[in-house]
């Protein structure tokens, strides 16, 4: 079976099951994950929904994408996109909050007590975002032409390489006791913060050396140590890097920033020049989350027009000798 095929079959169990959840909300039961009133106010955007009111929407959208994914080969390409590509968007940028990506920092250094089914719930609306835009990418892939997204690649992975530094940045200062843009009192508050979340020592600086980290992987979607590992790396040398390996965290770390993004832009606008100091590097977020993603697709689609080593494992060979 094709890895597209894969692909679709997957998109069609996952909406099958992520659509009777919905009917399941419908119906009265358990464990809406929307709505959670424990999230901060402008943390979502559904801070307010309700079962009765967003679960017959989830209901009838896995359903379609059950009959989509079923009839994909009968119905036309641009429909099967169109719908693959909306249902991705929404579900890698509208439903997931501010929360994926913080608890993506927190448990980077250590500390897991935000993670709740709501947050979990995120990561299953992903994987059903990824599906559906792995769909849209392949539905049309013999259209599309290598050298336009070299060029966009390029620039894409530039962006995303510088935007997160500035907050790398900040971070460092604030972990080191220096109050880079805010008072001292603020700085002070999150030092006592991390000493109660058991966040000490090198586990201060665990977001800016995150930031620094990711700015050099992300250098590997537009150079040739992106797609093969370098001879010096043992056994791998010279082999083809597997493309989920960049894909699948490049992915969603650039949905993970984006939906942060989004959310400090609108908290920021909301607020004004008040929220400035201590949100204001927060406005790169949303560049360097689009970038990504951007620079993550023309990876996927120039790769095969860079020649690699294939991954070939060695064989062992039989004892010729008399």
């Amino acid at each position: 079976m094709k890895r597209h095929q894969l692909i679709v079959y997957g998109a069609l169990i996952w909406s099958a099951i992520y659509g009777g959840l919905g009917y399941h909300w419908w119906a009265g039961g358990g464990g809406f994950p929307f709505g959670d009133p424990r999230a901060s106010v402008g943390m979502s955007l559904f801070e307010g929904a309700t079962a009765g009111a967003m679960a017959p929407v989830i209901a009838l959208a896995g359903t379609a994408g059950v009959l989509v994914a079923a009839l994909a080969r009968r119905l036309p390409p641009s429909l099967v996109a169109a719908f693959a590509w909306t249902a991705g968007a929404v579900l890698l940028l509208a439903l997931p909050d501010v929360r994926l990506l913080q608890n993506m920092a927190y448990s980077l250094r250590g500390y897991f007590g935000l993670i709740d089914w709501p947050v979990l719930n995120q990561l299953v609306c992903m994987l059903g975002g990824a599906l559906w835009i792995g769909v849209a990418l392949n539905t049309r892939r013999k259209d599309v032409r290598a050298w336009p997204w070299r060029r966009i690649g390029l620039w894409a992975t530039a962006v995303a390489v510088l935007a997160p530094l500035p907050y790398g940045l900040q971070r460092a200062a604030w972990a080191a006791g220096i109050p880079l843009g805010v008072d001292r009192a603020y700085v002070e508050a999150l030092a006592a913060d991390a000493v109660a979340k058991g966040v000490t020592g090198i586990g201060a600086y665990a977001l800016p050396l995150l930031c620094l980290g990711g700015a050099l992987l992300t250098l590997g979607l537009a150079q040739r140590w992106g797609r093969e590992f370098p001879r010096w790396v043992p056994l791998l040398g010279g082999r083809a890097v597997p493309e989920a390996m960049a894909v699948v965290p490049a992915s969603v770390v650039a949905v993970a920033v984006t939906v942060t993004g989004v959310t400090m832009w609108r908290a920021l606008l909301s607020s004004g020049a008040s929220d400035f100091s201590t949100g204001g590097v927060g406005l790169f977020f949303l560049p360097w989350g689009l970038a990504l993603g951007v620079a993550t697709v023309a990876y996927h689609y120039t790769r095969g027009h860079v020649p690699v080593s294939p991954i070939v494992w060695p064989r062992p060979q039989p004892d010729m000798r008399p």
